[in-house]
């Protein structure tokens, strides 16, 4: 499913399905999605394999079956350059597409990743909510149930209702445990070197499936990922600005880095000519970003950002960024989105 019009976001799908979690209203993946359509980007969600409206009698659950599905997305769609998402689950499939595909990124978000599914499995909260797994054949309504609760803190019986129904109608207990198999042997450790694109990873501290220790690892694993922690737990509905804020920023950020070619270029109607990297600062400065924003998305070091910054305020003579927003705004280089 395809919402909104802007530069396109393709969400790898998490487990129980993106689509079909907004699909059903789940408040994280709803609120998310619909906030982020209402900035102007173009949200892309598909159902996991196995689960939701894909395939659900299918043997092969492995990370390369699911980055096939993501490719098969991608290929149906057109899509020749995209900005790349993935939560909890997702993101794995996110990491070992951006790690293989990179040319076709813009950008990667990663929320609440982790790169080995058997130290995932380990997270204590995670390990409660499947306490109920050998009886679950027995009652499915009850494993359910448990699960939603653990997911959404014991805090939203409303919500938990909803995510136990969903799950019985995405799943059975048979699938999920072969789904849950599956993502316990993933390891994609070595991938992380391997990514190239600017990267934003997310640690949400109240996301009870999330582990502060494995998102690090993943952060300081990919080079000049940038790492960032807010405060909320999404999958219960709790979605504030803070996040969405933070990945829309990042996404238009690191758009306006990649529509700039390599070679210097002349700006219209003017005579200043600016070198590539100075027209990046100049379009990151305009879409909002800050020193500390831009430096993480080009790979350099703050210092070096801002001595980018003071010689190119003073070729276009800016006193301030209010100026340079001006003048980029004057001049046509402002991103879109």
């Amino acid at each position: 499913m395809s919402l909104g019009s802007g530069p396109p976001v393709v969400f790898a799908s998490n487990i129980f399905g993106q689509l079909n979690g907004y699909q059903a209203g789940w408040p994280g993946c709803r609120e998310v999605t619909d906030r982020l359509v209402g900035l102007g980007w173009r949200v892309i969600l598909y159902d996991v394999r196995g689960m939701g409206s894909s395939d659900r009698d299918i043997d092969d659950l492995s990370l390369n079956g699911r980055v096939r599905d993501l490719e098969a997305v991608v290929s149906q769609l057109g899509l020749e350059r995209f900005a790349l998402g993935g939560l909890d689950i997702g993101a794995a499939t996110a990491i070992s597409y951006a790690a293989n595909n990179g040319e076709r990124l813009s950008s990667l978000v990663l929320q609440s990743p982790w790169a080995s599914g058997a130290r995932y499995f380990q997270i204590p909260q995670l390990r409660a909510a499947y306490s109920a797994e050998p009886m679950a054949h027995d009652d499915s309504k009850l494993f359910a149930s448990i699960i939603g609760s653990v997911a959404t803190g014991f805090e939203d019986p409303d919500l938990v209702r909803l995510l136990g129904e969903q799950f019985l109608q995405t799943t059975t207990v048979a699938g999920l445990a072969a789904y849950n198999a599956a993502t316990a042997r993933i390891d994609i450790t070595d991938l992380l070197p391997h990514i190239q694109v600017p990267t934003l990873v997310i640690h949400e501290s109240a996301f009870p499936f999330g582990s502060y220790e494995l998102c690090r690892e993943v952060a300081a694993g990919i080079p000049g990922a940038r790492f960032v922690v807010v405060t909320e737990n999404s999958i219960a509905g709790r979605v504030h600005d803070e996040n969405v804020t933070v990945i829309s920023g990042f996404l238009r950020s690191t758009a306006a880095a990649s529509q700039v070619s390599d070679e210097p270029a002349t700006l219209p109607t003017t005579r200043v000519r600016l070198t590539s990297r100075e027209l990046q600062v100049l379009r990151l400065v305009a879409a909002g970003s800050t020193n500390k924003e831009i430096a993480s998305a080009l790979g350099v070091a703050v210092s070096t950002l801002e001595r980018h910054v003071a010689n190119l305020y003073t070729k276009i003579g800016a006193r301030g960024r209010a100026d340079a927003i001006a003048y980029a705004l004057r001049h046509g280089l402002v991103p879109l989105g």
